[in-house]
């Protein structure tokens, strides 16, 4: 066991490091941009600037990260949820994704964050993404979280203290997923590319099968898929012409 779990790290660095031509590297599943991290959408912890924001079952937590050897706890929100799941940073904002919804907190003083808004559905999984307009939430059935359906969520977050659905897309069995310019990445049943430019017609582009996939991280022209069995990277500069560049499997 320790030794898988030895060559699971070194690869998720070599696939990381291979990635990271520009921006510092933050911890497994993260890059930094900006200041801001930038990671997968199933992750529980995530930066801005100097500080660290940790999820627990329906808590969030803020650290002070300034000084590496004198890690500083700030403060703690309580969220009226039943189980918080992911947490995704993006501006001032953090997206967290939980059974029962969307929650989204404003970080514009990072170390003092507050809760703005939510979207409630029915009981589900739900890892979340935004590029600032939209935010995009996968649904899957067949888990502890009650969901019976299997779908895509595409929310109106343009006012952000109000986000409202747009529409929903049936899929298979989604987990994590990512945005790029109005392409969506989304682990299911393999890697789905969608074009999400225009809402009420998500179309897709490919199906990359046979990947037990779970979360998907777009950085530098590039996806990175941690999956059951390793890890995976495609070069998808070319969304007509994705090409797979490499992969590590246990």
């Amino acid at each position: 066991m320790k030794s898988k779990i030895n060559y699971t790290i070194l690869a998720l660095a070599i696939l990381i490091s291979s990635c990271s031509e520009s921006g510092s590297n933050i911890g497994p599943n993260t890059f930094d941009v900006g200041g801001v991290s930038q990671g997968g959408s199933t992750a529980k912890f995530a930066t801005s600037g100097t500080n660290l924001y940790v999820i627990d079952q329906f808590r969030l937590h803020t650290y002070d990260i300034s000084i590496e050897k004198e890690i500083k706890f700030l403060n703690t929100i309580t969220l009226n949820t039943q189980q918080l799941e992911t947490i995704f940073p993006f501006g001032n904002y953090l997206f967290l994704g939980s059974t029962s919804g969307v929650h989204i907190i404003d970080i514009t003083n990072p170390s003092s964050p507050f809760y703005l808004s939510e979207f409630q559905h029915v009981l589900s999984c739900d890892p979340v993404v935004t590029d600032g307009d939209f935010a995009y939430v996968t649904l899957r059935s067949g888990n502890f979280c009650g969901q019976s359906d299997d779908e895509l969520q595409i929310l109106d977050v343009s006012d952000i203290t109000n986000p409202q659905l747009v529409v929903t897309y049936a899929l298979s069995s989604p987990k994590g997923l990512a945005i790029n310019n109005d392409i969506l990445y989304i682990c299911d049943d393999g890697i789905r590319i969608l074009d999400v430019s225009n809402k009420s017609n998500v179309r897709e582009i490919k199906h990359i099968p046979n990947i037990p996939a779970n979360d998907v991280i777009f950085y530098n022209n590039r996806i990175l898929v941690t999956a059951d069995n390793g890890f995976y990277q495609f070069d998808v500069s070319d969304i007509n012409n994705v090409t797979q560049i490499g992969e590590f499997t246990f």
